[in-house]
């Protein structure tokens, strides 16, 4: 049975970050034997040794082992932060809940009303960002379930998903550039063009990295704006063309929305994630069975 103190690895891993003893000591406000006796009873539990001291040089040497050792404590040290999150998070029975401004916009408004009148949004902390952001957070714990935006179905690892279709990619530009004046366009045709993307918190930019290399064009991108108002605003101000799902265009906005004639795996695909392993609250339950009415068709 293993019976390692998690202290002794926090010493441990801090030995191997520093390399000398009198700094861990000093970083835990700690004596230096205890550091070192931490050392000793990792070596006995694992019956290997993981430090050895070059005393000529002044030198602290990791072996092997003790690398081994390190790689897994610091999945350990995760795990457990993890742990503390999601258990502090179950006491307070609040739902921690990632969305997208483009998805929150779109598609979500199909579902709030009868989160609603169930009491469950009430009881929902939105973190809204880009599906980038999200995914980290969903990784750390910061949230446990979110709505998700990717240019292929989701596969990671790390989450359990829930896919719920996908939309297409057009292009949006102002009424007064003569691209607009086409009912469809290949995208290798917008070379020349100056393009204004959302950044790298969404899934757009990967999607233009994919019409680019599919079509063997690098059009210029002048700008990359943070939130989608902006994107719409300066490309109807005539100010450049951008790569964005379908749907953002309304019937009162001043853009035109163009089809993309290239045959391109990519769409913009939208699915419920949570963290794998991670164990659904009945009120979480309820609201993963709400969200899984959200309809899109291609």
């Amino acid at each position: 049975m293993i019976t390692v103190n998690t202290k002794d690895l926090d010493y441990f891993m801090s030995l191997v970050e520093l390399r000398k003893y009198t700094r861990v000591a000093a970083t835990f406000s700690v004596s230096q034997p205890a550091v070192t006796q931490a050392v000793k009873r990792l070596e006995r539990e694992f019956e290997v040794e993981l430090v050895t001291q070059d005393r000529a040089h002044q030198q602290t040497h990791i072996t092997r082992a003790g690398q081994l050792l390190y790689k897994n404590a610091q999945k350990i040290n995760k795990q457990l932060q993890l742990a503390h999150v999601e258990i502090n998070d179950a006491k307070q029975e609040r739902i921690k809940f990632g969305l997208p401004p483009i998805i929150g916009m779109l598609y979500f408004p199909q579902v709030a009303g009868k989160l609603l009148k169930s009491g469950i949004l009430q009881q929902t902390d939105v973190v809204e960002t880009g599906s980038g952001h999200l995914i980290s957070a969903l990784k750390k714990g910061e949230i446990n379930i979110a709505l998700l935006g990717s240019i292929k179905p989701l596969d990671f690892e790390e989450f359990t998903s829930i896919h719920l279709g996908k939309r297409p990619f057009n292009i949006i530009a102002s009424p007064d550039n003569q691209i607009s004046k086409r009912s469809s366009v290949k995208f290798a045709e917008l070379k020349d063009q100056d393009f204004i993307n959302l950044d790298s918190k969404y899934v757009h930019p990967l999607a233009f990295k994919a019409y680019s290399e599919s079509a063997g064009v690098t059009p210029r991108v002048t700008y990359t704006p943070p939130d989608i108002a902006w994107v719409k605003g300066l490309v109807a101000a005539n100010l450049g063309i951008s790569l964005i799902v379908k749907d953002v265009v309304n019937p009162t906005d001043r853009l035109v929305s163009i089809p993309l004639e290239d045959e391109v795996p990519e769409r913009f695909n939208i699915s419920i994630a949570i963290r794998k392993d991670y164990p659904l609250t009945e009120l979480e339950d309820q609201f993963v069975n709400l969200m899984s009415q959200i309809v899109l068709s291609d």
